[in-house]
């Protein structure tokens, strides 16, 4: 009786101890089981994000992230989606004899759940584990060719004129955009049913227009100025630098002083007496402060109200644009629009641009010719003639390509506060619509582009071109690039 009372304690012992393996080894093929449901989820979910951003191919600052971490949630709404990151590369792919450019995207992202491994746990706590959402997914969107309207921004200042190979690079951009033009309006383009439009933007220190009704050419500005400091009403825009452009410094002193014409107008010793602050604000923003007269310091500059106004044309108020001439600019210093500088914007147009006998001098602010540029773009939909093409506008690749020689040149940081105020941003905004995002590029005419930061959060696309002979290549890839609209989008195993 007493061997059978221990073999019994011994039996309880045994079995108390087997359902503990047993209570665990369920635990674990259910938390197994689990593990397993969850991994192919993240799975799904990292693959519907790749393809969401893919089919998306937004190139704005933080977007493609958003998208993904948007769908990740959708997928697991109840695991906590940590980091994520988009991965954006570009190639090309020869298919069916075609060469096709593409954009790729893998997406990357960590997610925190319960590991609920408790089975002998006292206080039933969750164990909580980190796991990466991803697999061997990626989407690729391959861009189909499509009507193409395109706006050179070009850099006409004065260093555009120093040789580079066997011409100036000025003569190099010319030629360029002349066989560029030429091929893309080509009768061939036109019998295969293409549409092409160029325009062609431009500038110096200001873009050179004429206004509507004149026949002057006149040195434009498209910023938006200050109408308050520090709590004080200002009148920039009352100054009528048209009249006072072709005067010179001792006029604007002789006005402060209440002589000449100036005795009896208040008016224009105001004016004087603003331009005469307008000049030392520039004096101390430039970099040469031998060359400072210009009427464009930043300190009377409204930096958010010209990203967001930028669409607006400042052409209506005329008396912010001195005549381009060396008589209309007489009161400023060199590098603003005078005779030397010899170009002009022009429209978007079926016709290649007339760009070989414009000349090119002064200094650079990349700002005016993109913002002119982008509005010159933007009337392309009420200058389509055709009804057909008119209807499927939305269709339209939109491309702005910038080229240029040289950083900003006297004001260094206006650009830049431009594109951290939004301009870049709100010009794309207006291109919407378009089954593409608009394409901005920027070529580095034997200059580094690449190293400048706003164009890193300006354009879509930058080459440096070291050498006269690879310029057109690089031209034409970008253009490539810009000219097709978002095709078939594609998830591929990366590890094929």
């Amino acid at each position: 009786m007493k061997y059978f009372r221990k073999q019994r304690g011994v039996a309880i012992i045994v079995i108390a101890l087997s359902m503990v393996a047993i209570g665990g080894m369920a635990q674990l093929a259910i938390e197994g089981g689990r593990m397993i449901q969850e991994t192919n989820r993240l799975a799904d979910a990292s693959e519907a994000a790749t393809l969401a951003v893919a089919i998306a191919n937004n190139t704005e600052e933080g977007y493609a992230d958003k998208v993904a971490r948007d769908y990740l949630e959708q997928y697991l709404p109840n695991v906590a989606i940590n980091d994520v990151k988009v991965i954006r590369g570009e190639g090309k792919e020869v298919i069916d004899g075609n060469t096709l450019y593409y954009v790729q995207y893998e997406v990357e992202a960590n997610a925190t759940f319960d590991a609920q491994i408790n089975f002998l746990d006292n206080d039933g706590a969750n164990i909580t584990e980190t796991r990466s959402v991803d697999n061997d997914a990626m989407a690729r969107t391959y861009m189909l060719p499509s009507d193409l309207d395109l706006v050179f921004v070009a850099d006409f200042s004065g260093s555009m004129n120093d040789p580079w190979g066997d011409k100036t690079q000025l003569q190099h951009l010319k030629d360029q955009v002349d066989i560029i033009s030429k091929d893309l309006l080509s009768s061939s383009a036109t019998n295969a049913g293409y549409a092409h439009r160029i325009g062609f933007v431009p500038f110096n220190l200001r873009t050179r227009e004429k206004l509507a009704g004149e026949n002057e050419y006149r040195c434009v500005t498209e910023l938006e100025y200050k109408t308050n400091i520090s709590g004080t009403k200002i009148n920039y825009t009352g100054i009528d630098w048209h009249y006072w452009g072709k005067k010179n410094a001792n006029d604007v002193s002789n006005c402060i002083s209440k002589e000449g014409v100036c005795e009896k107008n208040t008016n224009l010793q105001k004016q004087a007496s603003f331009i005469d602050d307008v000049f030392k604000k520039s004096k101390s923003e430039v970099i040469n402060n031998s060359y400072y007269r210009y009427p464009d310091p930043k300190f009377y500059v409204d930096i958010d109200k010209t990203a967001i106004n930028w669409l607006e044309s400042k052409t209506k108020v005329s008396n912010l644009h001195p005549e381009a001439s060396n008589t209309g600019t007489n009161l400023f210093h060199t590098g603003m629009c005078g005779d030397a500088a010899k170009f002009e914007s022009i429209h978007l147009s079926l016709e290649a641009p007339a760009v070989e006998e414009m000349k090119a001098s002064g200094w650079t602010s990349v700002y005016q010719g993109l913002i002119r540029g982008a509005q010159i773009l933007a009337e392309g939909r009420t200058t389509l003639d055709d009804p057909d093409k008119s209807d499927k506008y939305h269709e339209r690749a939109q491309m702005l390509l910038i080229l240029s020689d040289g950083q900003e040149n006297p004001y260094q940081s206006t650009f830049t506060d431009l594109v951290n105020a939004g301009l870049c941003s709100n010009i794309r905004e207006h291109f919407i619509e378009h089954d593409s995002p608009l394409y901005i590029g920027v070529i580095g005419i034997n200059f580094d582009a690449s190293e400048e930061s706003e164009f890193h959060k300006c354009a879509d696309g930058i080459i440096d071109v070291s050498h006269s002979q690879d310029l057109l290549d690089k031209i034409q890839e970008l253009i490539q690039k810009g000219a097709a609209t978002n095709g078939v989008s594609r998830l591929y195993d990366k590890t094929l």
